[in-house]
C-alpha cells in the first residue's frame, strides 16, 4: 500500500464518517435497502428483530461479511491489491460503530431517500477520490471477474446491487423498494458530483466565415487557447475549418459574446467536458 498523504487521510475519514451517516442515520431506520453490504444488514437486523428481538448492527455486518472476501482477495490478489480497501473498510466498520451512538432520523422515507443519497454519495466519492474503496460489492465483483472474464466488473456490480434492492423490495414492499432506487440515483449523482465535479468544463466547437477573428478574441479575451481543424462540408464539399475550445463554466456567457459579436451567423456547439488537465484549468 502507498504511504497515504494528509490529504488522504482527511478524506477517507471524512468520506467513511459521511458513509456511516448516510446508511446508519438514514437509510437502515427507514428500511432502505440501497444495495451493498449495508443493504444485506439492514435486512438482517430487520429479520432478527422481528424473528428473535435481537439487533444486528450494521458495523458488524460490514466485519463479518468483508472478512471471507479480504481473505479470499488476499490468496488471489495479493497484499498490495487489499491495502486501502482494508483500512477503508475498518474505518467504515468504526464510522457505523460511532454512528449508533446519536440521534437517527427514520420519519420521512423520502427525505431518508434523499438525504442518504447525498451523505453516502458525497462520502463515497472522497473515498473513491483517493482509490479507495470499503470493499463490499466493488470487491467481490472484482473477484467474480477473474472467474468469469467475459462478464465485466461494473456488470457485476450492477448485479449484486440490484439483487440486494429486489431482496429489500420482496422484505420490505414495492413502496420502499422505490425510495431506495432514488436513494441509489442520488447516491450516484453525488458521487459523480465529488469526483469530476470540481472539473467540469465547457467545450465549444465553432464554424465561422470570420474564424480568425474568433480565434483572437478567444485568445486575448478569456487567454483561450483554440485549435483548429480542417473539416469538409458533405453538402457543399466546401473545405471549411472548425475552431475548438475549451474554458470553465462561468466562462460560458463570454464565449457566446463573443462569438455572436464577431459573427451572428456562426454555427457552434457547446458540450460538457469532464477531467479537464492542463494550463488554464485546475491541478487535481
Amino acid at each position: 500500500m502507498k504511504i497515504l498523504k494528509k490529504r488522504d487521510w482527511f478524506y477517507l475519514i471524512a468520506g467513511t464518517a459521511l458513509m456511516a451517516i448516510g446508511a446508519e442515520g438514514f437509510f437502515e431506520h427507514a428500511d432502505l435497502v440501497a444495495g451493498g453490504i449495508t443493504g444485506i444488514g439492514i435486512m438482517l437486523d430487520a429479520w432478527t428483530q422481528a424473528r428473535f428481538g435481537l439487533h444486528i448492527p450494521l458495523w458488524f455486518v460490514n466485519i463479518v461479511l468483508n472478512a471471507p472476501l479480504f481473505l479470499l482477495a488476499w490468496k488471489r490478489k495479493g497484499k498490495a491489491f487489499m491495502g486501502r480497501s482494508v483500512l477503508t473498510a475498518s474505518l467504515f466498520s468504526l464510522m457505523l460503530y460511532v454512528e449508533e451512538l446519536f440521534p437517527l432520523y427514520s420519519k420521512d422515507p423520502l427525505l431518508a431517500a434523499v438525504f442518504g443519497g447525498v451523505f453516502l454519495g458525497i462520502g463515497l466519492g472522497l473515498v473513491l477520490s483517493v482509490d479507495a474503496t470499503t470493499g463490499g460489492v466493488d470487491l467481490a465483483a472484482t473477484l467474480l471477474h477473474t472467474k468469469f472474464r467475459s462478464v465485466s466488473i461494473p456488470k457485476f456490480i450492477f448485479i449484486l446491487d440490484a439483487a440486494v434492492i429486489l431482496g429489500g423490495i420482496a422484505f420490505f414492499g414495492v413502496e420502499k423498494g422505490l425510495y431506495a432506487i432514488l436513494a441509489v440515483y442520488v447516491t450516484d449523482q453525488f458521487i459523480d458530483l465529488v469526483i469530476e465535479g470540481m472539473n467540469y468544463a465547457k467545450a465549444a466547437w465553432i464554424i465561422s466565415d470570420k474564424n480568425d477573428e474568433i480565434a483572437a478574441a478567444l485568445l486575448t479575451d478569456l487567454s483561450r487557447g483554440v485549435t483548429a481543424f480542417s473539416a469538409t462540408g458533405k453538402y457543399t464539399g466546401q473545405e471549411r475549418e472548425v475552431l475548438f475550445c475549451v474554458f470553465s463554466q462561468k466562462e460560458v456567457h463570454s464565449v457566446k459574446s463573443i462569438i455572436m459579436n464577431i459573427d451572428r451567423n456562426a454555427f457552434f456547439l457547446l458540450t460538457d467536458v469532464r477531467e479537464v488537465l492542463g494550463k488554464g484549468f485546475p491541478e487535481k
